[in-house]
C-alpha cells in the first residue's frame, strides 16, 4: 500500500470507524504498560467506591488509540504534532469503542483531524490532533 501524501488528504474527508470491544484485560494492560498504577484502572472494587461503573481507560491509553487511528489510516509517514483531547466520560470494561475522525484543516503538509471515541451512541471523548505528511 502505498503511504498517503498530504496532496491526497481534503477537507471533509472521513476516516474509517475504528471499532474496539474493551475488556478488563486490554483496560489493564494499558494502565499497566502505562505505568498507572491509580486503583480505578485495575480494581472493580476501588472503581466502584469512587462512583464508576467500573475500571476506567486511563487518559495515556485513550491517546495511545487516537495516535493507532491516525497512523494506521495514513500510515507510518505521519508524524503527530500535536492532540489535544477532552474526556467527557469513562469507557468501562464491555464498552464498544467507536473511533471517528474528519479531516477539519490543512496547511500544506500540516493536517488537522476532529476526532471522537463514542459508546452506545454517545461521544464520551472529543480529541484535535495535528500531523504531518509527505507531500
Amino acid at each position: 500500500m502505498a503511504a498517503l501524501t498530504a496532496a491526497a488528504v481534503q477537507i471533509g474527508d472521513t476516516l474509517p470507524e475504528l471499532h474496539i470491544t474493551l475488556s478488563a484485560q486490554k483496560i489493564i494492560s494499558a494502565a499497566a504498560a502505562t505505568r498507572d498504577w491509580q486503583p480505578i484502572h485495575h480494581d472493580h472494587e476501588a472503581a466502584t467506591k469512587a462512583g464508576l461503573r467500573g475500571i476506567i481507560l486511563n487518559s495515556p491509553s485513550q491517546a495511545g488509540w487516537i495516535t493507532k487511528y491516525i497512523t494506521d489510516w495514513a500510515g507510518a509517514e505521519a508524524d503527530i504534532r500535536s492532540m489535544s483531547f477532552r474526556m467527557k466520560d469513562s469507557f468501562c470494561p464491555g464498552d464498544a469503542m467507536i473511533v471517528r475522525g474528519e479531516i477539519t484543516a490543512k496547511d500544506q503538509q500540516r493536517i488537522t483531524a476532529s476526532i471522537t471515541l463514542s459508546s452506545d451512541s454517545a461521544v464520551k471523548t472529543s480529541a484535535t490532533v495535528q500531523f504531518d505528511l509527505p507531500n
